[in-house]
């Protein structure tokens, strides 16, 4: 399918299905608990922030599916969503999956399975964006290094603003991190790119990011958000809420964020609606 009228965000990134297992409380090495139920869902960090971006704006999906039974689950998730899957590759082999543990305070712990995933290529990337033309991409890295770094690379030379979510954390060259405007990381990411210590107040270690990214967002569950440019560091207060699961949270920020920065919104601007609709998110069971 080609795209009738422009895409203002292209989302690189994997699809996976979910697969998520409820326990009390998370357990120890070598310990056996028991679970309280079992469910699985259409996921991955690209899909999932596809469809949020899809919820503002006009967005289409870079990725690749395998050939089972998930891949059929996975496409229609995004079709019923509204994404454009003209640049979505189909391989032999399985899809991506991730399998989930999710306890009572909704905290989570997640193992990735990337099949399919591991096929997209930059080349498939880089002819995708150049048919798409938009304004904003957005990755993150569950897809292969190199293709994180085309997706920059490509955002750079043709002048478009590269949002980048850099999980799970890796080290990244400084041309690829450096493109980032914003760098979308939670409070543990940003420790990992700023350096410094988990306990340094979120405004310092955001003033640190500014010397690796053009912009950063730092999201602090239900501490807020601090937002970092050149012109100013602002922290954003968000609603009090009883965190039931907190899956996905950060990819539909992120996708949110993208949306409303498609549309011409500062970055200030745009933090406010992600926030709150992933405020809302964690507190809404989702896998009953």
């Amino acid at each position: 399918m080609e795209s009738s009228s422009p895409i203002d965000v292209a989302v690189v990134g994997t699809l996976n299905m979910d697969v998520i297992v409820r326990v009390g409380r998370m357990p120890r090495a070598g310990e056996t608990i028991l679970g309280t139920s079992l469910s699985e869902r259409p996921g991955g960090k690209g899909a999932n922030q596809a469809l949020a971006a899809a919820g503002v704006t006009r967005t289409a999906l870079i990725g690749a599916v395998g050939n089972d039974d998930a891949a059929h689950r996975l496409v229609a998730n995004q079709n019923d969503g509204g994404v454009e899957l003209g640049h979505l590759h189909h391989v032999d082999g399985i899809s991506g999956q991730a399998i989930i543990e999710v306890d009572d305070r909704g905290d989570n712990r997640i193992i990735v399975l990337t099949g399919a995933n591991a096929a997209l290529t930059p080349g498939q990337v880089e002819r995708g964006l150049d048919e798409l033309m938009p304004k904003i991409v957005l990755t993150q890295l569950e897809s292969p290094l190199d293709v994180t770094a085309c997706a920059a690379a490509w955002a750079i030379a043709n002048d478009r603003r590269f949002l980048l979510n850099p999980s799970p954390v890796c080290r990244l060259d400084e041309h690829v991190i450096g493109a980032a405007d914003p760098l979308i990381v939670n409070e543990d990411e940003a420790v990992f790119y700023a350096g410094g210590d988990p306990a340094d107040d979120p405004t310092d270690v955001a003033r640190r990011l500014l010397d690796h990214s053009r912009s950063a967002v730092i999201t602090m569950g239900g501490e807020g958000v601090v937002v970092a440019s050149p012109d100013e560091i602002r922290r954003i207060e968000v609603e009090q809420v009883r965190a039931v699961d907190t899956t996905g949270a950060g990819d539909l920020f992120a996708g949110i964020l993208a949306g409303h920065l498609a549309r011409g919104e500062t970055l200030t601007d745009a933090v406010a609606p992600a926030a709150a609709a992933a405020t809302e998110f964690v507190a809404r069971p989702r896998d009953r």
